[in-house]
């Protein structure tokens, strides 16, 4: 075996494990590749020494950790949910305890001022300005507010922390803390103040700001109202208090507002509210209220308990009411309705409505037209279909129609032929009815005469009851004819014997003739064309039979014309 082996062999039997160690060291050099095992444990680390340094490492994590938890949420919400519920839950119920304490305290106010004459004060302002009742109630009871709290780097301008009231409407925090920062710095700049001068307060609209200073950062409180020297007070103590246990994060802030985070109960401790106590209620606008509600109820009771007997009484009389059957009957949106059977001869049943008291504008009526069987109405139809004379009378028994008194003998033979076509009429009877032609009846008025004493033209009172009776005669000779299209001429002639002046005999005639006239009941005769005339003189006693030329007595000449013949009438 040559040397050369030799010493090769004792080589490796002495230097095998270093030589192998060396080789994999080589080879690993050779590849330059980095091995899991040797990352981990350098990681946590290099984290940590990286993140001390910058926020690349942040930025450069930031969008994978998103992804990563939006895939999460995405595959499995469940466990987000289990996880994040024991932070969320507290969070939740205090946040809705709160709203419902300001719901609470806001429906007080607003119940406590509802009723007042302030609280009409404040609807009209709420009406007029489009603002909820309850914010205005809050507004005028409120002493002050705060309703926001910055603290603020002093150095730097930048925003530590930031709070605000419940139900605030918060802008940029950002941008406000950045201007509060620059309204300081104008002022400053403006007045040529020191640093050690600054602005303390300054107000915008309904708002003031509070400014509490401090050697590291300083307070800014936005306030509603009027707020007393006590809450600047403590403004300033929260401000030490924070300057005390954040000393050190104040001293090296380099723009991470997160250590500040723990100052988020002493900025909330500076939220106060005050409002105004609510007035002790007095009893005497209780029980004026009380008194009002109560005539409120007792007007609108009589009211109704009159309105419902009116109506009642109403349906009453409807009910006795001939030719009127009310088939529905109620009220009926705040008035009333009325539905039934009506006949047309019947009673206008609005003047029944009237007559009760209640307003025809507020009743609804739906009548359905029938000719009703009370005997009154079918009386009242027959006269209105068969017009019979005064001097006849019409009545129903049963279904028969029963005609008495005198007529003439054409309305009586007129009367028998149409009477059974009235409704409810099956029968006519006139047994009962004295029929005259108007022959004799113009004949009864030409026979009568009425005597005077020698120079008197006064009636005597036995002669009445012939003039009564001649104005029967007359009336009825009107009604026979009023059929025909015709009408009674009734001349009244007055004549005095051959005794005397002419001249005074033609007047004394003339006064005979009006005074028979005003017996027999002037304007009252009817349609009758009556004149009166006075005979004195031998000529004017033409035409007058000759046993009655010489006497002092009235005589009548009653003729028939047409309506349409144009006459000369007399009446006094």
């Amino acid at each position: 075996m040559p040397v050369d082996e030799d010493w090769a062999q004792l080589r490796t039997l002495l230097l095998a494990p270093e030589q192998t160690q060396l080789d994999e060291l080589r080879e690993r050099l050779d590849t330059r590749s980095v091995e899991p095992y040797d990352v981990s444990r350098v990681l946590p680390e290099a984290f940590a020494i990286r993140g001390e340094g910058d926020q690349q490492i942040s930025a450069v994590l930031t969008p994978y950790v998103e992804n990563g938890f939006i895939a999460t949420v995405r595959k499995s919400p469940q466990a987000i949910v289990d996880a994040i519920a024991p932070i969320m839950g507290p969070a939740i119920r205090q946040a809705i305890t709160r709203a419902l304490q300001s719901m609470t305290e806001a429906f007080n106010h607003s119940l406590d001022e509802s009723l007042s004459f302030r609280g009409f004060q404040w609807r009209l302002e709420a009406w007029r300005t489009g603002r909820p009742f309850a914010e205005v109630v809050l507004l005028h009871r409120l002493r002050y507010r705060v309703d926001q709290v910055f603290l603020i780097h002093r150095d730097t301008g930048l925003l530590l922390h930031h709070v605000a009231a419940d139900g605030v409407v918060v802008q940029d925090q950002h941008v406000l803390s950045g201007m509060l920062t620059a309204i300081q710095d104008y002022v400053r700049d403006s007045f040529g103040v020191s640093q050690d001068q600054t602005l303390d307060q300054f107000h915008v609209g309904e708002w003031t700001v509070w400014i509490e200073q401090g050697s590291r950062a300083y307070l800014a409180a936005v306030i509603q109202g009027t707020p007393p020297i006590s809450l600047r007070e403590m403004l300033r103590d929260a401000l030490d208090r924070i300057h005390a246990e954040q000393a050190d994060a104040l001293v090296t802030f380099n723009g991470d507002a997160v250590p500040f985070q723990a100052v988020h109960p002493r900025l909330k401790d500076c939220l106060q509210a005050h409002y105004d106590s609510p007035r002790p209620r007095s009893t005497l606008k209780l029980w004026i209220l009380v008194g009002a509600v109560l005539l409120a109820c007792l007007w609108w009771g009589w009211n109704a308990y009159q309105g419902h007997a009116r109506w009642v009484n109403l349906l009453g009389q409807l009910k006795t009411e001939p030719g009127i059957v009310v088939t529905n009957a109620g009220p009926m949106g705040g008035g009333y309705h009325l539905e039934g059977l009506r006949d047309p001869l019947a009673k206008d049943p609005l003047s029944v409505i009237t007559k009760v008291g209640i307003d025809p504008s507020t009743v609804t009526t739906v009548w359905a037209p029938y000719y009703a069987l009370d005997p009154q109405l079918i009386v009242t139809r027959a006269e209105v279909a068969l017009k019979p004379p005064r001097t006849a009378q019409l009545r129903v028994e049963g279904d028969t129609l029963v005609a008495t008194g005198s007529a003439s003998v054409e309305w009586a033979q007129e009367t028998r032929r149409l009477a059974t076509l009235v409704p409810g009429i099956t029968h006519y009877r006139d047994d009962g009815l004295v029929t005259v032609s108007i022959p004799d009846l113009l004949n009864r008025v030409n026979r009568t005469v009425i005597r005077f004493a020698p120079g008197s033209a006064m009636v005597e009172p036995s002669d009445r009851p012939a003039l009564s009776a001649l104005a029967d005669v007359i009336r009825s000779l009107e009604q026979a004819v009023a059929h025909s299209g015709e009408r009674v001429r009734l001349a009244i002639l007055g004549l005095t014997d051959d005794t005397g002046p002419a001249a005074l005999n033609l007047r004394l005639s003339k006064q005979r003739a009006e005074a028979v006239l005003a017996v027999l009941g002037g304007g009252h005769l009817g349609s009758s064309t009556t004149v009166t005339t006075g005979v004195g003189g031998s000529l004017d006693k033409r035409g007058v039979p000759p046993e009655y030329a010489t006497q002092r007595i009235v005589m009548f000449r009653a003729s028939i014309e047409a309506l349409g013949h144009t006459s000369d009438p007399s009446r006094p």
